[in-house]
């Protein structure tokens, strides 16, 4: 029974931690993500080892008994490896972390490359003495994290599920899913019979509903007094949209759990009876990618029940739609993925489940916030994508949704984030894996990544002033020639807007109020909007929508009062 809560355990600290990193995709110099992973998880370990008054020995020990069987032996054999050093008095104070990280092989020095350290570095002297007293190398070792023995399996499941972006449950394959994760109803409206083509949210209703939820908006059946179907009475005196939201991470929500990185509280964790609600809010938190859509500005739906996990009220734009008009209930769709750029959502625009003659017109949110400016190589610049790429890209996803979106529909485009307003509000702040002894800021943080290349946004989140301005100019660049394309095009099924990308008025009216740009970013990464942030966000584009279209969002419908009345909540999300 102990061995089976203490690979439980493993599962609940670790995994986040090949998610987070996506150590398959073979990121970064010195180590990349491998290394990221063992240093931050180790760091972690012998925190919590310190606060539970254990020694780096026991604490390493008891990581590999967290493994799973396969890799477990593998994991003892190293610690065996380097306990000398470990034990050793005279080197007890620069092992650190990325010391015994680099001395596994995880991380290594890449040809003409600088070492890379999270944790504060020892003097140069006592750093290389802890590596050679060890007997451990800095260079290679021809392994990874994702070919040990039993973390293998692990990261390919990762891995497909990352490449998906249709649900995984789906039985009757109409891209709607009666399974919250995994792309169903966190990401798209509930399907009403996972058994049946025919029904689906979205869709015009059949035979006006009278005798089935076609369309999964809770409304159906005959009214005795008229015989007429209650769809008929009730949805056709307002105009209905759905939505569908294409984005990156932002849209998506990404989000990493302050307390699964904050040593204070993961030493909380006993890892010899793991909470049952701990292991399954993991679970939920792998099979949706990192990501709480069902919480987000675009589509989020469901109260915030979780605090200790995510702090912040919900409010979304398809919730205002919804309060609009209660027949669009369900009629959601939320494509967004992480580190979506302008040409990599080319690969998955098909995942759009519109059909131009069979289902109601949507309002499709185009909003892809930074990636096309971010990414984590030295050549930032030389990486970034130029107007030409940009509308070349965006023009292949507005030609192809033109097929597909029933005539009456509205695309709103969206500019890019100006985030320069990152490193001067978070650099001198400590980051939670550094709070027991108060030793990483953000601004440690930032030069890891750098030096690692696995960082989100190497043009924003440096001490170079000079490189955050030029990312900004690109980023406005981008966003401009978005607004030219949205002025200048025309097509068939739907109309063609734009607006300005909403957060910075969000960080600007936050201000404004006497609170911090830091409290509107998520800790982890300090890049992502917080629950909060997300919530204005959704204030700010909205109120933008009512001021320049509010057409595009439909009409009120004055019946909603009596759809609540007759049907309660339409049977829920």
């Amino acid at each position: 029974m102990q061995t089976t809560n203490l690979k439980i355990t493993f599962f609940v600290i670790f995994l986040p931690w090949l998610l987070l990193f996506d150590v398959s995709d073979g990121r970064g110099i010195n180590g990349g993500l491998d290394c990221a992973v063992c240093t931050v998880v180790l760091g972690l370990s012998i925190q919590v080892a310190q606060i539970n008054n254990e020694t780096i020995v026991s604490a390493s020990t008891k990581l590999c008994s967290l493994l799973p069987s396969k890799a477990a032996s593998t994991c003892i054999n190293i610690v065996n490896e380097i306990e000398p050093a470990l034990l050793s008095k005279e080197l007890f104070d620069v092992v650190t972390p990325d010391v015994i990280c680099y001395g596994v092989g995880l991380c290594y020095k890449s040809p003409g490359e600088k070492y890379c350290h999270l944790f504060p570095k020892p003097n140069v002297s006592g750093f290389h003495s802890s590596v050679t007293k060890a007997t451990l190398k800095s260079e290679k070792q021809g392994w990874n994290l994702c070919s040990l023995p039993g973390i293998k399996d692990i990261c390919e499941d990762i891995n497909r599920s990352l490449e998906r972006i249709q649900p995984a449950v789906d039985v009757d394959t109409d891209w709607f899913s009666t399974v919250q994760s995994a792309r169903g109803s966190f990401w798209r409206g509930k399907d009403c019979d996972d058994t049946d083509t025919v029904t689906y949210p979205g869709r015009q209703p059949v035979l006006g509903d009278a005798f089935l939820d076609t369309n999964c908006n809770g409304i159906f059946g005959i009214d005795p007094s008229s015989a007429t179907a209650w769809e008929t009475i009730l949805c056709t005196g307002a105009i209905g949209r759905g939505l569908i939201y294409m984005g990156d991470s932002v849209g998506a929500h990404f989000h990493f759990p302050e307390r699964w990185m904050d040593p204070l509280q993961v030493a909380q964790i006993n890892p010899w009876k793991i909470p049952t609600e701990l292991v399954q809010n993991v679970t939920q938190w792998i099979l949706n990618e990192g990501d709480w859509p069902h919480l987000g500005f675009a589509t989020g739906y469901q109260n915030n029940t979780q605090p200790s996990l995510i702090k912040g009220p919900v409010d979304s734009i398809y919730l205002r739609m919804l309060a609009l008009n209660r027949c669009n209930h369900r009629d959601y769709q939320n494509l967004s993925r992480n580190g979506a750029a302008t040409n990599t959502v080319l690969a998955y625009m098909q995942s759009v489940a519109r059909n131009a003659t069979k289902d109601r017109p949507v309002l499709f949110i185009y909003g892809l916030y930074g990636n096309d400016v971010c990414n984590n190589v030295k050549d930032t610049v030389a990486n970034m994508t130029t107007p030409e790429e940009l509308r070349k890209n965006v023009m292949e996803v507005l030609e192809f949704v033109d097929t597909v979106l029933p005539e009456g529909s509205h695309v709103l485009v969206i500019g890019m984030v100006d985030a320069s307003f990152i490193y001067p509000a978070m650099h001198k702040l400590i980051h939670p894996l550094g709070r027991l002894h108060n030793d990483i800021t953000y601004e440690n943080l930032y030069d890891w990544f750098s030096c690692m290349q696995i960082g989100p946004c190497n043009g924003w989140m440096t001490a170079n002033e000079t490189l955050r301005a030029i990312t900004s100019k690109a980023s406005k660049r981008l966003s401009k020639e978005l607004e030219k394309l949205a002025s200048s095009q025309t097509f068939k099924n739907f109309k063609l807007h734009y607006l300005d990308n909403p957060l910075g008025q969000v960080m600007k009216e936050w201000v404004s109020q006497g609170h911090e740009v830091f409290e509107l970013i998520d800790p982890i990464d300090s890049l992502h909007p917080s629950q909060m942030a997300q919530t204005l966000i959704t204030d700010v584009l909205w109120r933008n929508i009512m001021v320049k279209f509010p057409y595009i969002v439909g009409s009120v419908n004055p019946q909603n009062s009596r759809i609540q009345e007759i049907f309660g909540d339409q049977g829920g999300h």
